[in-house]
């Protein structure tokens, strides 16, 4: 009698954690905005305001996720490990063509911008 209950509690916790192992996957797998950078450089800020602290800078035809309806003229964004606020003036929903850095790529493979530490 003990053994058939240790066996319907394993059961009934594992049912428990592949729902709640489901859950979290179908929340990460929501259908996201993709906007592109259309600018040359463009900056990620930490909160919605042109004054707050930048979290990086990203190039022209850089893909976000749009995380939400603008804020003060912000979208709140994220790409990889970064989450912050992009101004609406420099993101749209068509990737550009005519980025500078696809231009003139040759300029950018000699000058090495890999290799500089921010």
């Amino acid at each position: 009698m003990e053994s058939m209950k240790k066996i319907i509690l394993s059961i009934l916790l594992s049912c428990s954690i592949r729902a709640q192992v489901k859950g979290a996957a179908s929340k990460s797998d929501a259908k996201k905005t993709v906007y592109y950078v259309q600018t040359v450089y463009s900056q990620l800020h930490q909160n919605p305001s042109k004054f707050s602290r930048v979290l990086s800078t990203f190039e022209c035809g850089q893909p976000f996720y749009v995380l939400s309806s603008p804020i003060s003229e912000f979208y709140q964004v994220e790409y990889s490990n970064y989450q912050g606020f992009m101004s609406t003036n420099v993101l749209d929903t068509r990737k550009p063509t005519n980025c500078w850095q696809d231009m003139y790529r040759r300029f950018f493979d000699q000058i090495e911008l890999k290799s500089f530490k921010v």
